[in-house]
């Protein structure tokens, strides 16, 4: 497809002669008139053919281009699209009412969208000195994949408009072994307060929400910036939320009493990835498989950790000993078999 000669054509199209042609183009196509659309300013004219190009996709072809255009490499997504460049709000209902109606984006078995924190649950970077700075946990990344679906990053990290900071942290994702997601930031005016960063990490789940409407979600957080508090607004309302379980990084020495509290609200505090696999197992989101590979790459990963100190690493390894002890098939922090 010649792009630009595409997008002129259709631009000076009739209604009915664009979307005739527009039938006769592939979900790829449509998605590279839609990046096209995007760039640069997005006035009336381009917001109402981004508008067309949706209502005229249905079924699988609508969640292929939805995927297409959440491809991860810049921050030039879907949510960006809906809620940045389309500033119409006639026409953004238009796009998310068709989303919610579309049939084939009601699968039978809803599928997963993993949300995610970054700093102290992807990798230590904020009040976790348990581990060497910038460390991936051991496990995080298998913990992502065996829950499946689309992986979602929400930042309390402030954004900014030219997308820089998202692009940096998709960059630096994927260095470390991230291969697809997508980055929802924050605001410097709610960076300060736990309150505050959990209700922006909120208002960007609410928004990301409605451009997934058939979709379940789990959450992946930590103990020390605002996500508990986060949690507890997700599963707030869980039957309009689609959460099915909330999983916190305990990376400030959560007590037991408290632990139980929380987990009585289907917030699971754990240690290791592979702790929070068997969480995960126990909510009914994971399966033992899942929980196997998790546990593997848990402690092949540990193992290479390159921890300041002696007494650091037989700590962790003893978190991880007493984790594996409920993993079936598992003995003395290796996996039977």
């Amino acid at each position: 497809m010649d792009l630009a000669k595409t997008l002129a054509m259709l631009t000076a199209a009739s209604a009915v002669e664009r979307n005739d042609a527009l039938a006769a183009l592939n979900v790829a196509e449509r998605a590279q008139l839609i990046d096209a659309l995007q760039r640069g300013r997005t006035g009336r004219d381009e917001e109402q053919f981004v508008r067309d190009i949706f209502i005229a996709t249905t079924g699988d072809a609508l969640g292929a281009l939805k995927d297409a255009i959440d491809d991860g490499s810049s921050y030039r997504d879907l949510h960006q699209l809906l809620y940045r460049d389309i500033d119409d709000a006639a026409v953004r209902a238009a796009i998310l009412a068709h989303f919610r109606t579309t049939a084939g984006e009601a699968p039978a078995a809803p599928s997963f969208k993993v949300l995610s924190d970054i700093d102290d649950t992807f990798y230590a970077n904020w009040k976790d000195t348990r581990y060497p700075k910038k460390t991936v946990y051991p496990g995080v990344v298998a913990f992502y994949e065996a829950l499946g679906g689309g992986l979602v990053f929400v930042s309390a990290r402030p954004g900014d408009r030219t997308g820089f900071v998202e692009n940096a942290a998709i960059a630096s994702l994927r260095a470390r072994g991230i291969a697809k997601c997508t980055v929802l930031c924050g605001s410097f005016s709610h960076l300060l307060g736990n309150d505050r960063i959990a209700a922006k990490k909120y208002e960007n789940f609410v928004e990301f929400r409605a451009l997934y409407p058939h979709h379940r979600f789990v959450f992946v957080g930590d103990s020390g910036q605002g996500d508990i508090a986060f949690g507890e607004m997700l599963l707030g309302d869980a039957e309009a939320s689609g959460v099915q379980a909330v999983f916190i990084h305990d990376v400030v020495a959560t007590p037991e009493a408290r632990r139980r509290e929380l987990a009585e609200k289907r917030i699971h505090l754990f240690d290791t990835y592979t702790g929070a696999a068997m969480a995960a197992h126990a909510s009914g989101v994971l399966d033992l498989e899942g929980v196997s590979r998790v546990a593997r790459a848990t402690t092949e990963e540990l193992a290479a950790v390159p921890f300041a100190t002696p007494a650091q690493r037989e700590a962790r390894e003893a978190e991880l000993d007493r984790d594996l002890a409920a993993v079936p098939g598992a003995r003395a922090g290796r996996l039977g078999g």
